[in-house]
């Protein structure tokens, strides 16, 4: 049994040393969670952190265009939306609601303004789609929505 210790307690100082060893801290982040990281020196420059951009793979959006009580066209969208981190699962698990609100409104939305055009107005689409964002989850949980692709069948 203390063999089993002693082994266990070389491995992970082995691991330690080896983390060390390649440049990375490991208690630097535990100590950044815990509060107790060092205090920022006056020679050097605030650094940031920064988080990349994550995104939820929204996927196609397929939008019947009714004009004069009959289907004339179709519209599809790949969408992928652009969100915090930290809230990207809430809104994976939201995409229910969204694809709902967006088809409800994109189906009210397309018939008007394909009237006098003839192509998708990538832009008022998204800032519509963004503030279904807002209010079908909460303002800021979605940064950006953004069309990869569209066609108007």
């Amino acid at each position: 049994m203390i063999f089993m210790v002693i082994a266990f307690l070389m491995m992970v100082g082995a691991i330690i040393g080896g983390l060390y060893f390649w440049g990375i801290d490991p208690l630097d982040r535990f100590n950044q969670l815990i509060g107790k990281a060092p205090a920022h020196k006056e020679g050097e420059p605030v650094v940031p952190s920064v988080t990349p951009p994550s995104f939820v793979d929204f996927g196609l959006l397929i939008v019947p265009i009714v004009q004069d009580r009959e289907v004339r066209k179709q519209a599809e969208m790949i969408i992928r939306l652009e969100v915090p981190f930290e809230k990207k699962e809430i809104v994976a698990q939201n995409l229910p609601r969204l694809q709902n609100a967006f088809l409800e409104d994109m189906m009210a939305f397309l018939p008007y303004q394909l009237r006098d055009r003839s192509d998708l107005d990538h832009a008022a689409i998204r800032r519509r789609m963004q503030v279904i964002c807002d209010k079908v989850l909460a303002p800021g949980w979605v940064k950006d929505v953004s069309i990869e692709q569209s066609s108007l069948k």
